[in-house]
């Protein structure tokens, strides 16, 4: 996967960072979209730094979600067939 930081500098909010990366889509499909969080810091470099950090956990986060929801599944399959096996029983 791979992923933008765009940084910049406001008078008013300090350096600026933003992350656009892939994203789950419609029907499945994986998109490059901007994320929703604004990423604010003292200078450009930190914000950058802060970005990169942030998309990391984020990547993280989704890898194991992921790994819970396929637990999930693999649970409820042998449930419905421990179930299976004894209505037929």
């Amino acid at each position: 996967m791979s992923y933008e930081v765009v940084t910049w500098d406001s008078a008013e909010h300090g350096a600026i960072a933003r992350i656009r990366m892939p994203m789950a889509g419609a029907k499945g499909k994986t998109k490059i979209d901007w994320l929703p969080v604004a990423i604010h810091a003292a200078t450009p470099e930190e914000a950058w730094s802060k970005a990169v950090a942030f998309y990391e956990a984020e990547l993280e986060r989704l890898s194991s979600k992921s790994a819970n929801i396929e637990a999930a599944r693999a649970k409820a399959t042998a449930t419905r067939a421990a179930k299976k096996e004894q209505a037929s029983v």
